[in-house]
């Protein structure tokens, strides 16, 4: 039986297995996610900064973290 992987969770997997530490693409996303958090607790919020940041979340979720990695085995350049 073939394990499947839940796609909304795919951002967080990396399929080589390079350390979440090490992995740029990984570490973007994270950075992403900070910098929405950090944006929705301020005490006046730029809706429109927030709603661009879900929307690359959304994107990279969408993508995967595949892409940008030129060690994985599953880049798709």
């Amino acid at each position: 039986m073939v394990r499947q992987l839940n796609k909304k969770k795919i951002v967080g997997i990396c399929p080589v297995g390079i350390k979440k530490a090490v992995c740029p693409s990984i570490k973007k996303t994270r950075q992403m996610h900070t910098q929405l958090m950090i944006a929705q607790r301020q005490k006046n919020p730029d809706s429109s900064q927030i709603e661009s940041l879900r929307n690359a979340l959304r994107k990279r979720k969408s993508i995967g973290i595949a892409v940008e990695c030129g060690t994985c085995i599953y880049n798709k350049q």
